[in-house]
């Protein structure tokens, strides 16, 4: 009923996605893989239908595809939005190499195949980690077993 009132569809997308409750999980459709509940998925796919790419760029909502291309090139826009904008390719071609800002060198994305290989690369830990049973934070590898650095238990190797 709101919005046949005129309230926004980003308004309402803005207040429904992320919103937690059961039932919840993995979904068939390939641009929302997981929802948080029938709400965030009813309003992301609401988002991803009728709101242009910059609205939902801002709330964070890509689309498979989109999310491939930025795994491959750095962009969620597609090459023929990028030639349109040349300030975007100009800034991302004087970057160069990929330096943090301490200097330090970053991983380069065609380095990684997966997107667990990238996030492994970035992060410097294994994504598929198990969580402390303590603190619950994310464990490191340490030999065959692995060590929370947040509390300094083990996952019951010695």
């Amino acid at each position: 009923i709101g919005l046949q009132y005129g309230v926004p569809l980003e308004s309402f997308v803005q207040k429904f996605t992320n919103l937690k409750f059961e039932p919840a999980g993995m979904t068939d459709d390939p641009d929302i893989r997981i929802a948080q509940s029938f709400m965030d998925y009813i309003f992301r796919r609401l988002a991803l239908d009728y709101l242009s790419f910059d609205d939902r760029s801002e709330l964070g909502i890509y689309t498979a595809a989109e999310r491939a291309r930025y795994v491959e090139t750095g962009s969620y826009l597609s090459e023929e939005d990028e030639a349109a904008m040349p300030e975007a390719t100009a800034l991302r071609n004087d970057a160069g190499d990929n330096f943090n800002v301490d200097g330090a060198r970053q991983p380069s994305l065609i380095d990684a195949h997966t997107t667990a290989e990238l996030m492994e690369s970035l992060i410097g830990m294994a994504v598929d980690a198990p969580l402390c049973m303590t603190c619950g934070t994310k464990m490191r590898p340490s030999g065959s077993c692995y060590v929370c650095e947040g509390c300094g238990s083990t996952s019951g190797c010695s």
